[in-house]
């Protein structure tokens, strides 16, 4: 008998997150980079710890268009990027458009300057959107 009391809220429940998505949600998720970061066996213990960077470029640019940060992360560390994370809301069109330039860096002192002692990957071209993403970390930083 209880349950029926509950009946209208169940359907209301289902019509609400029945409805369609705003277009944006659909451009979030189109240009979303995904991937993961993980560090060379030979330089894993001089680099595990530490906050990871995962920095996005347009193009040559040397300026970030977007940088996520993860303390202390787990390696392999999966990764995603949204447009979003654009650090300058008059740069965002540029994370829909060419060439992009990925890389990731750990840092010891938590700056996102790299600095003597930061172990990075090197960087890789890729595409708005792309998924799949595979960076390894495999230098440290004289």
């Amino acid at each position: 008998m209880r349950f029926i009391l509950y009946i209208p809220f169940l359907l209301l429940f289902l019509i609400q997150s029945c409805q369609e998505l705003p277009p944006e949600a659909y451009l979030i998720d189109k240009y979303k980079i995904t991937g993961t970061v993980d560090i060379d066996p030979n330089i894993k213990d001089k680099c595990s710890d530490g906050t990871l960077f995962v920095i996005v470029r347009h193009g040559a640019s040397p300026q970030p268009l977007a940088v996520k940060k993860y303390s202390k992360p787990d390696f392999p560390k999966d990764f995603k990027i949204l447009p979003s994370d654009v650090l300058m809301e008059t740069r965002t069109e540029e994370f829909f458009e060419g060439d992009l330039i990925i890389m990731a860096r750990v840092s010891k002192s938590g700056s996102p300057m790299p600095q003597k002692g930061d172990c990075e990957s090197p960087t890789v071209v890729i595409k708005p959107g792309q998924k799949g993403v595979k960076l390894i970390i495999n230098s440290i930083k004289e």
